[in-house]
């Protein structure tokens, strides 16, 4: 399993890197052509900024993926451990529920978009928001599998990871 998260991470990395790379040579095309051809690309500003929509909802991902959202741990350092990872595994079934609520309403704003063109680009605006959907069901199974993990070290089956380990 392991090795799947790896393989998911890592194209979610490199896929970020293309869109960041695409991203700066559209503006940069766009601006060496306004000075110096004295025409801009029309569609270039819409497109540089559906591509960052897309690289913040992944790089969330890979915050989610690697731990690194900003988390209020004082309480959970004040408890005892097997308290501490109880209040884990109900943080997690709460992240569960959010992510749900996202998932859907991704799910119904892009539905509802593809009639709908971006003015310049005049692609569908279901393109840009099918990343709310696709983000949100990638943090989902990932709170299912670090779920599992908390679930499994509450109960002692388990081990913490080190992090774990700093935060409970």
């Amino acid at each position: 399993m392991e090795k799947v998260l790896t393989i998911c991470e890592n194209f979610i990395k490199y896929l970020v890197g293309t869109l960041l790379a695409a991203m700066v040579a559209i503006v940069f095309w766009n601006v060496v052509s306004r000075y110096f051809l004295g025409a801009s690309i029309a569609w270039s500003e819409e497109i540089s900024r559906f591509m960052l929509i897309w690289v913040v909802f992944l790089g969330a991902v890979l915050a989610y993926i690697k731990d690194e959202h900003l988390s209020l741990d004082i309480l959970i350092k004040a408890v005892p451990k097997r308290i501490a990872h109880l209040m884990q595994v109900l943080a997690d079934i709460g992240v569960l529920y959010a992510i749900y609520i996202i998932v859907m309403g991704g799910l119904n704003l892009t539905m509802n978009s593809w009639d709908w063109l971006s003015p310049a680009a005049a692609i569908p605006y279901a393109y840009v928001y099918l990343i709310i959907p696709m983000a949100g069901a990638a943090v989902l199974i990932m709170t299912i599998f670090k779920l599992i993990g908390h679930i499994k070290v509450l109960f002692g089956i388990g081990k913490e990871t080190p992090k774990e380990d700093t935060q409970c």
